[in-house]
């Protein structure tokens, strides 16, 4: 008769494991829920079976990473095969068969090998901290101790989604005045270095003094043929000095302050890391982890060093004794009307619900703020580009008036 290996976790939350023999899977997995336990894992043993954490072979190069699509994939389908009573070990071993893609293979692979030799799945997905998140784990951790797996997946994978749909929007707006900077960048060079050229040779057989905006224009453009070779290698130096500048703890510093006091754009991005932080806060609240393990990760994935300091700073605080709404009055990057919410929250004990509202609340003025930005940034980057192709067009027309009085003897 065919052995199988289970880990089963019972009411009280303790997790036991072991070997029982039975005609088939779904046998075995009746004996098992008969007892009141929920099925963690549930394997047959097979002769010859690779042994738990035996090395796999990736390639040369190792799996390619896992995409963040890939994983709100995983979460959903995992979450609907555990609610419907498929054991974890199937799940994963169904989902793995399903996917293509290579690099979640990888990882459920080695997932599935350590749950079946016994390892809880958190555990089991802390060892790839690059493709789960420490709120991945952290809220599977939480699901393990109250049986809610299936539930908490769903949790999460919404999580993951909102938060892919966040940077999609904030990307998508800062992608436009992008483009159009570029695009401004390379006509001036554009007219610079192939038009500037040929007004040259017009006006250096004229007696006309060139007037000093056409000057200009001329000496850059000859600083742009006749050096392009070193302002190249300057504008390389220059971009790799702020890549190496921005890599250390003040350029980061600096670079965040740039990024939440820029006119415009700086409103945008700390409405952007408030919602992001709230919402992974409320998601860990509502979730029953503890509220200052969910500060620690909220400070992770704030997405801003100043809104990261902010949160690491209060958990010093609770651990104290204060109350969280006490110390976010102190708090300069947090809005007082949110701070009322949130002590409204603590003094109700539904602080994960309130958290819940406060960051819809924020996601939605961020999508507003977002509309604004763009609507706004559109016409202002046409005006730049028309004051900057007109001014050229206008530098080079100028000395045309001049040498035209020369000509006529004026």
């Amino acid at each position: 008769m065919p052995r199988f290996a289970y880990q089963v976790r019972d009411n009280r939350g303790s997790c036991s494991k072991g070997v029982l023999k039975a005609p088939n899977a779904d046998d075995a997995a009746r004996q098992l829920r008969s007892d009141g336990g929920v099925i963690l894992e549930l394997q047959e043993q097979r002769p010859g079976a690779a042994p738990a954490g035996a090395p796999k072979s990736v390639g040369l190069f190792g799996p390619p990473p896992v995409k963040r699509d890939d994983i709100i994939f995983f979460a959903n389908q995992l979450a609907i095969m555990v609610d419907t009573g498929v054991p974890l070990s199937d799940a994963l071993d169904a989902i793995y068969q399903q996917t293509t893609s290579l690099g979640l293979r990888a990882v459920l692979e080695d997932v599935n090998e350590q749950v079946r030799g016994g390892m809880e799945f958190s555990r089991a997905l802390a060892r790839h901290p690059k493709s789960f998140e420490q709120l991945f784990v952290s809220m599977v951790r939480a699901s393990e101790a109250t049986g809610t797996l299936g539930k908490m997946l769903q949790r999460v994978a919404g999580y993951l989604e909102q938060q892919r749909q966040l940077r999609k929007r904030v990307k998508g707006a800062m992608a436009y005045p992008v483009m159009m900077l570029v695009f401004c960048i390379f006509i001036v060079v554009g007219m610079l270095i192939f038009i500037l050229p040929r007004f040259e040779k017009i006006y250096a057989g004229k007696k006309a003094a060139l007037p000093v905006p056409t000057q200009f224009l001329l000496s850059v453009s000859n600083g742009l043929i006749n050096h392009w070779g070193l302002i190249l290698g300057l504008l390389v130096a220059a971009i790799a000095g702020i890549i190496v500048a921005a890599r250390t703890d003040k350029g980061k510093d600096w670079a965040d302050a740039v990024r939440l006091n820029t006119p415009i754009l700086g409103n945008m991005a700390r409405k952007a890391a408030l919602a992001r932080s709230l919402r992974t806060l409320a998601t860990m609240v509502a979730s029953g982890v503890s509220v200052l393990e969910g500060l620690d990760i909220t400070s992770e994935v704030a997405g801003s060093l100043r809104f990261a300091r902010m949160w690491r700073g209060l958990i010093d605080e609770l651990k104290q004794g204060s109350a969280l709404a006490d110390e976010l009055y102190d708090c300069k990057l947090m809005p007082q009307s949110i701070t009322q919410m949130v002590a409204a929250g603590e003094r109700t004990g539904k602080l994960g619900t309130v958290l819940d509202r406060v960051a819809t609340f924020c996601e939605e003025d961020l999508d507003i703020t977002i509309r604004t930005v763009t609507s706004f940034i559109e016409p202002v980057m046409i005006m730049i580009m028309g004051v900057v192709v007109g001014g050229i067009a206008m530098a080079l027309l100028l000395p045309v008036f001049s040498i035209s009085k020369v000509m006529a003897g004026r």
